[in-house]
């Protein structure tokens, strides 16, 4: 990330990790975050992106405890406390099957839940192959999620787990996703 990356309008980030393949390299946008903008950054993992990369990875990048879906030992209610520390909750990598949740208002998992109790704008950056993207349903659910008042980063082309060719949506570097969130959020606050 290069020195002259600009001031955002927020300090925690509570990012969500969905089970894409993009997740394995989050770790790394992760430390970015910390340690180029100086972020806090606390992890959230639905459990299908706890079977690509562990929450005690995500603990060791973040610094602060990662959660997943297996209860944690803190005192509190996890969903509520990680939305109200958040100034920003990103989601990221956004699967279609959170994005389609999110977009009715399921909550059947602590990632959900954090993302529907949150006051702090969502920002999704979406990953998946390009055709789930361009299905209809999809679009419907980015359309409703934008409706909501939620942010949706446009995906650009990335490297298929399935194929090695650039046929994926995934997330822009994390420099750009984090540019995009702060024009995002300074939209919100100015009108």
């Amino acid at each position: 990330m290069p020195a002259t990356s600009p001031v955002t309008p927020f300090q925690r980030v509570l990012v969500a990790a969905c089970g894409s393949s993009d997740v394995v390299t989050l770790p790394q946008s992760i430390l970015a975050m910390r340690f180029a903008l100086g972020l806090q950054v606390r992890v959230v993992l639905s459990a299908a992106a706890a079977s690509f990369v562990t929450a005690r990875a995500f603990t060791a990048v973040t610094g602060e405890p990662a959660h997943d879906e297996h209860p944690g030992t803190e005192a509190g209610v996890a969903h509520l406390d990680l939305a109200r520390w958040a100034d920003l909750v990103l989601v990221m990598p956004a699967t279609a099957n959170t994005i389609g949740k999110a977009a009715h208002g399921i909550a059947d998992s602590l990632l959900t839940t954090c993302i529907l109790a949150a006051a702090a704008p969502v920002v999704f950056v979406p990953s998946m192959n390009a055709a789930m993207w361009d299905r209809p349903a999809v679009q419907r659910n980015v359309e409703q999620l934008r409706a909501d008042g939620h942010g949706v980063v446009p995906p650009v082309g990335v490297l298929a787990l399935s194929t090695g060719t650039v046929t994926g949506r995934g997330a822009p570097p994390i420099g750009d996703v984090l540019q995009w969130a702060a024009d995002f959020v300074g939209q919100g606050r100015d009108g």
